[in-house]
């Protein structure tokens, strides 16, 4: 076997920017190539369903372990998020690290991975997005032709569990020897709820860029953090979190930062945004959907994840229509709704210099 073939054959055909992302609801190969060798594409996609090689899974176990050990283990941000999660999802697999425990990676073995490969990665699961100068039924014939033939492959469970209503705030400390950051994350809605789209506007009115309410004021106004962000996390498919996360500028605190979160939230609960902050992040969006459609790339991803995660690809189109009809009314209930004390929980990097090491006898 030929180390890195699949890649030499792609890129001496023209193909760049060839990489793979998993995400919490899938794997995603991509690649940019010349129409023309489009059919190329499909006969490699094809022998890897059929004929995987996992010659190299030990070498590339170790670039698992050293990834993780580089942006979880020795990483502030990394062990806070890890920690975060693993304290707000006690039951749903949201709180398993995305790239696994040390000890997941490290005791996998090559046969269990290549049976894991086998069962689900199968045209039953693929969405394929082709976006280019190319003919749609030349494409279909292909995907007729190269894919017809392999197994399909079983349909991955459905994750059933749930997770509890959360009935009071927990709390989680890091200790690491780096700047102290603070992470406050409530239970919300997936993506396909109705209240999604009034969340995703809170986000960016709370940290939508520099006229953002939290970024204005904790950032320019007090001077009290170097950083602040909202995130809907860390799925799609299922009830997710929404997270701020703050890192305090000296002297200040985590606990001050914490306040001044808590109180922008509270005045949202209290007084719904007006029609201008609205406006703003509206244009914030439209602005978004056309850079995300801009390039051939962009918009194949976009239809792909539409169709893996929501069954059809149009969604993505709609996502527009979806945020203009949030009203300030919305706003304000999703904060009532779900930014409740005993909804969150908070985890805390504490700046804990490593223990002195013992001096030689």
């Amino acid at each position: 076997v030929v180390p890195n073939e699949f890649d030499e054959i792609l890129s001496k055909n023209g193909a760049q920017g060839l990489n793979a992302v998993t995400t919490n609801e899938s794997t995603i190969y991509y690649v940019e190539l010349p129409a023309n060798r489009a059919e190329l594409w499909f006969v490699l996609e094809a022998d890897r369903m059929t004929s995987p090689v996992f010659r190299e899974f030990y070498a590339e176990r170790d670039v698992v372990m050293e990834e993780r050990l580089t942006r979880v283990d020795t990483n502030p941000g990394g062990l806070l998020y890890e920690a975060h999660l693993a304290a707000a999802f006690q039951a749903h697999p949201y709180g398993v690290p995305l790239v696994g425990w040390p000890s997941d990676v490290r005791n996998h073995t090559r046969q269990e991975v290549e049976n894991y490969y086998r069962r689900y990665y199968g045209p039953r699961n693929a969405v394929v997005a082709i976006v280019g100068d190319v003919e749609p039924d030349q494409i279909e014939g292909w995907a007729r032709r190269y894919f017809s033939p392999i197994p399909p492959g079983e349909t991955p469970p459905p994750v059933l569990i749930e997770e509890p209503e959360q009935r009071g705030e927990r709390r989680v400390e890091v200790h690491f020897d780096a700047e102290p950051a603070v992470r406050i994350g409530w239970h919300t809605v997936n993506k396909f709820h109705p209240d999604a789209p009034a969340l995703a506007i809170l986000s960016a009115l709370l940290s939508g860029g520099r006229t953002s309410r939290l970024y204005r004021r904790l950032v320019l106004e007090d001077r009290l953090a170097t950083y602040v962000g909202s995130s809907l996390g860390p799925g799609a498919r299922y009830p997710a979190l929404f997270a701020v996360e703050a890192y305090p500028r000296s002297p200040h605190t985590t606990a001050e930062l914490e306040k001044a979160v808590y109180a922008e939230v509270a005045r949202i609960a209290d007084d719904p945004p007006a029609y201008i902050e609205l406006q703003r992040v509206r244009n914030q969006f439209e602005a978004s959907s056309v850079r995300r459609l801009d390039t051939n790339f962009g918009l194949a991803l976009q239809l792909a994840n539409s169709a893996s995660l929501f069954g059809d690809w149009r969604t993505t189109f709609g996502l527009e229509e979806r945020m203009a009809a949030v009203t300030a009314e919305d706003v304000q209930r999703v904060v009532r709704t779900y930014l409740r004390k005993e909804n969150r929980t908070v985890a805390t990097l504490v700046k804990t210099p490593p223990p002195a090491r013992a001096s030689p006898q």
